[in-house]
C-alpha cells in the first residue's frame, strides 16, 4: 500500500510542481503611443503556449498562470501592426504597451516593461535621409506630387496641396507651402511617427483642408524617459549624398531631446546622364522639453529650424521658345554635364524655417485635461534665376510671419466615451522682399482665421461610432501690384465661413473582422496663389495664373472599409473605397500656350474650378508566414471633370508596392521591394504638354545587421533602390517633361545608440 501510495505521488510530482512554477502572471495596459488612447480589446498572444487573452475596454490585460523561461507575446488590435516581443520571465511582469495603427502609421510599436528593459522601437532612421514625402509613401493611398528629385509632397486619395494639412508636432506648418516644388520644411531625422487621419479625426486640426491631415510627431517626452543618445551617417552612392544626424535625450529636472541633421548632396544621376544642378544642402536644429511640475502640470516646449539650399535641374529653363519645344520630352535634357559636380548654380533655391511651440497642460484627473499651446513661424524663401551676370539676386524673396494659439479641452464620459472640443485663432503676415527687380508671382497679404470644433467619441467593444463639427471665418487682404502700364497698388479683401462635419461608425462583427464607415462634409476657401498667381514660378519652371473670382470648394466623402486581424496576429487585412464630388474643385491645368519673358521662354498653367468626382480605393496586406514577413499594398484613383465629362490632370495612377522581409541568422535582416506604377491612360493627349509615361517597376534590396554590447547597439545597413537602374519618367513629377527620375543608388548607413 505505501509503495502505490509513493509511485502514485512520483507520477503526480512533475505535474505539482509544473503547477507551481506556471504561477507567474503578466498584466499591462496598451495605449496609442501618445497616451491619448486606451486600445480596448486588443488581442494578447502567447505563442510558446498557443492561447490568447483579450484586453479589456480601458485596455487592460492579465496573463496568468504563466510558466518561467523564454516567453514571447504578440500584440494585435484591428487596425494595428501586429507586433511581437520576446523576453525570459523570471517573476510577475507589469507591461505599458505602445502601439500604432497600421494603415495610417508608418511607425509601429514601443513596448516597455515595469521589470524588464524590452525596447521594440522602430524608428524612420532608415529612411530619414530621403524626403518626407517619399517617407509617407509606405501609407497606402499616399503618393508623391514630384518637382524632379529635389521637392516632393504627399498626395492623398487624390488630393495634395493646400488640401491637405501637415502638422508638425501639433502645430500647421505654415509657408509657402501652396507650390508643388516646395516640399514641407520638416527634417524627418525628428519625425518619430508619421500619420494620416481622416474625417472626424481631422476636424480638430486647423488649415484650408478638405482632405485628411498629416501629423509629424517627434517621439515624445514623457515621465518614463531614460537618458540616451544616436549618432547616424548615411552615404547615397547617386549624388553622393552624405547625411549626418545626431542627437541625445536625458530626463533630469527637465527632460529634453536635442537632434541635429547636416545634410550635404551633389548631381544626381539619371540611368544615362547627369541631372545637372540638382544638388542639395541642409542644415537642421530641433530642440524638445517637457517639465513635469505635477501629476496634473505639464509643460512642453519645442524649436526647430529648417536650412536648406535646393538646386533646380539646368534643363528645365531655357530661353526661347524653340528650345522649349525641343526641351519638352528631350531624351537628354539640354545644359547638361558630362561630369558630376556638388556646385548648386541658378537656378535654385534658399529656404530658412522657424517653429516654435509652447504648451501647457493640467489635468485635474485620468478623465479630464484642458491644453493651451501656442505655435510661432518664420519662413523665408529665396528663389535664384538664371541671369545675365551675377545670379546673386533673388527673383522672389518671400518672408512670412504665422502665430497660432489654441486651447483644447477634453474629458472622458464613463468608459468608453470622449468628447473633445477647442477653439483655435491664426494670423499669417506674408511679405514679398524688395530688391528682386520682377514683379512677385504672389501678392503680399494678410491672413487671419478663427476656428472652433467639437468631436465625440463612443467605443464600445460591437458597435462604436463617432462625431464631429468644425466652423471656421478666414479672411484675407492682398495687396497687389496690377500689370497694366501705370503700375499701382491694388487692395481686395475676402471672407469665408466654412463648415466641416463628419460621422462614422465601426461595427465589430467578431474578435477579427470589423466593418467602418464615414460621412464627411468639408469646405476649402480658394488660397491665395489660387486667387493671385501671376508670373514665373521658378521651382516647376513654368508660368501659373490666379482667378480672382474662383469660389470655395464643397466636398462630400463617403468611405467604406473592412478590416480583418487574425488571433494570433500573423494577418492583418485592410480593404476601403471612398467616393468623392467636389463642387468648384481647384485644379492647375495645363494650357496650350507656351509664353517667353525676359526670363526665358516657359508653359502657362491656369488655376480654374471644375465640378469632380474622385472615387477609389486602397487594399493592404500584412502578413507573417513562419519568418518571413509580407507588407503589400495597392491604391487606385479616379479623377473626374463632370462639367465636360473630361479626366482630371494630376491624379495618381493605379500603383502596388510589396516588400518581403526575411530573418537571416539572428542578427542579420534581409528585405526586397518591388514597385509598379501603371501609366495613367486615362488623360487625352491635349489635356498635357506630353502623353502620360509609360508604367514602370522598380526593385530594392536591403540588407541589415544589428549588433548589442552593454546596452549599446551599432546598426549596418546596405541598401540598393531602383536595383537595375531603371529609366523612368514619373507622370506626377513636373520635371518629367524634360528629364528621366534618378537612377540606381547603393546606400550605407551606421547607427550607434546608447
Amino acid at each position: 500500500m505505501r509503495f502505490i501510495t509513493l509511485l502514485s505521488c512520483l507520477l503526480l510530482l512533475p505535474g505539482i510542481v509544473r503547477s507551481q512554477a506556471c504561477s507567474g502572471t503578466v498584466t499591462g495596459v496598451i495605449t496609442d503611443e501618445h497616451e491619448t488612447e486606451r486600445l480596448a480589446f486588443a488581442s494578447i498572444y502567447l505563442v510558446e503556449a498557443e492561447r490568447g487573452v483579450q484586453a479589456d475596454e480601458n485596455g487592460r490585460f492579465s496573463i496568468s498562470d504563466v510558466c518561467p523561461g523564454p516567453l514571447t507575446l504578440r500584440f494585435s488590435h484591428i487596425g494595428c501592426d501586429p507586433r511581437q516581443i520576446a523576453f525570459t520571465f523570471t517573476g510577475d511582469t507589469s507591461l505599458q504597451v505602445y502601439l500604432h495603427h497600421h494603415d495610417n502609421y508608418t511607425e509601429t510599436v514601443t513596448v516597455n516593461s515595469s521589470t524588464a528593459r524590452l525596447p521594440y522601437e522602430e524608428r524612420l532612421d532608415r529612411q530619414a535621409d530621403r524626403q518626407l514625402s517619399t517617407v509617407l509613401e509606405g501609407i497606402a493611398g499616399v503618393s508623391s506630387l514630384r518637382t524632379g528629385a529635389t521637392a516632393s509632397k504627399p498626395v492623398f486619395d487624390g488630393l495634395y496641396g493646400n488640401r491637405l494639412s501637415i502638422q508638425n508636432n501639433g502645430i500647421a506648418q505654415s509657408g509657402q507651402q501652396w507650390g508643388n516644388d516646395h516640399a514641407p520644411e520638416i527634417d524627418p531625422w525628428v519625425a518619430a511617427y508619421v500619420r494620416v487621419v481622416e474625417g472626424v479625426d481631422a476636424l480638430r486640426y486647423g488649415g484650408s483642408t478638405l482632405g485628411p491631415t498629416v501629423l509629424i510627431e517627434p517621439s515624445p517626452l514623457t515621465s518614463r524617459t531614460e537618458g540616451g543618445g544616436k549618432v547616424a551617417y548615411g552615404l547615397r552612392s547617386n549624388g553622393w549624398g552624405h547625411t549626418l544626424n545626431a542627437r541625445i535625450t536625458d530626463s533630469a529636472a527637465v527632460a529634453y531631446r536635442v537632434s541635429g541633421t547636416v545634410k550635404f548632396a551633389g548631381d544626381l544621376r539619371a540611368p544615362d546622364y547627369y541631372l545637372t544642378n540638382t544638388g542639395r544642402r541642409e542644415g537642421n536644429l530641433a530642440v524638445q522639453v517637457a517639465k513635469f511640475l505635477s501629476p496634473a502640470w505639464t509643460i512642453r516646449g519645442y524649436y526647430s529650424l529648417f536650412n536648406a539650399e535646393i538646386g533646380v535641374l539646368r534643363g528645365s529653363h531655357v530661353g526661347n521658345l524653340s528650345d522649349l519645344t525641343e526641351a519638352i520630352g528631350r531624351d537628354v535634357p539640354f545644359f547638361t554635364e558630362p561630369d558630376f559636380d556638388y556646385v548648386i548654380a541658378a537656378p535654385r533655391q534658399r529656404v530658412s524655417h522657424h517653429l516654435l511651440k509652447a504648451e501647457a497642460n493640467y489635468a485635474p484627473s485620468d478623465r479630464e485635461s484642458f491644453t493651451l499651446r501656442y505655435g510661432g513661424q518664420l519662413d523665408n524663401r529665396q528663389e535664384f534665376d538664371v541671369r545675365r551676370g551675377s545670379d546673386d539676386q533673388a527673383a522672389l524673396e518671400l518672408l512670412q510671419f504665422n502665430h497660432l494659439v489654441e486651447g483644447i479641452y477634453s474629458r472622458e464620459l464613463g468608459a468608453v466615451s470622449h468628447l473633445e472640443a477647442g477653439v483655435q485663432f491664426e494670423r499669417t503676415d506674408n511679405a514679398n522682399q524688395p530688391g528682386t527687380g520682377i514683379l512677385p508671382l504672389i501678392p503680399d497679404y494678410n491672413a487671419t482665421r478663427g476656428g472652433a470644433f467639437l468631436t465625440y467619441h463612443h467605443k464600445p467593444e460591437r458597435f462604436r461610432y463617432h462625431a464631429g463639427l468644425r466652423f471656421d471665418h478666414q479672411f484675407y487682404e492682398a495687396i497687389t501690384i496690377t500689370r497694366e502700364r501705370p503700375l499701382r497698388i491694388a487692395r481686395f479683401e475676402h471672407r469665408y465661413n466654412s463648415i466641416g462635419a463628419s460621422g462614422g461608425a465601426s461595427w465589430r462583427i467578431s474578435r477579427v473582422l470589423s466593418i467602418d464607415s464615414e460621412l464627411t462634409y468639408r469646405q476649402r476657401p480658394p488660397q491665395i496663389n489660387e486667387l493671385y498667381s501671376q508670373g514665373l514660378h521658378q521651382g516647376v519652371s513654368g508660368i501659373e495664373e490666379g482667378d480672382p473670382a474662383l469660389g470655395p470648394e464643397r466636398s462630400v466623402k463617403s468611405s467604406l472599409g473592412v478590416r480583418y486581424g487574425s488571433r494570433n496576429g500573423q494577418l492583418t487585412l485592410n480593404g476601403s473605397a471612398f467616393y468623392q464630388p467636389v463642387d468648384n474643385f481647384i485644379n492647375l491645368v495645363p494650357q496650350e500656350e507656351f509664353r517667353l519673358t525676359i526670363r526665358g521662354a516657359f508653359p502657362v498653367f491656369r488655376y480654374s474650378s471644375v465640378d469632380a468626382l474622385l472615387w477609389g480605393g486602397k487594399f493592404s496586406l500584412l502578413a507573417e508566414i513562419g519568418k518571413l514577413v509580407v507588407d503589400s499594398r495597392i491604391a487606385y484613383v479616379r479623377g473626374t471633370d463632370r462639367d465636360d465629362e473630361l479626366p482630371l490632370v494630376y491624379i495618381p495612377p493605379l500603383n502596388w508596392r510589396t516588400t518581403l522581409g526575411y530573418p537571416v541568422g539572428e542578427r542579420f535582416d534581409l528585405s526586397g521591394t518591388v514597385q509598379w506604377v501603371a501609366r495613367q491612360d486615362h488623360l487625352l493627349p491635349s489635356q498635357d504638354f506630353l502623353p502620360p509615361p509609360p508604367a514602370y517597376t522598380l526593385f530594392s534590396l536591403r540588407l541589415s545587421k544589428r549588433w548589442e554590447w552593454k546596452g549599446k547597439n551599432l546598426t549596418t545597413e546596405i541598401e540598393a533602390e531602383n536595383l537595375l537602374n531603371e529609366a523612368y519618367r514619373d507622370y506626377l513629377d513636373r520635371q518629367r517633361y524634360y528629364a528621366d527620375s534618378p537612377g540606381r543608388s547603393l546606400n550605407i548607413r551606421l547607427t550607434y545608440s546608447w
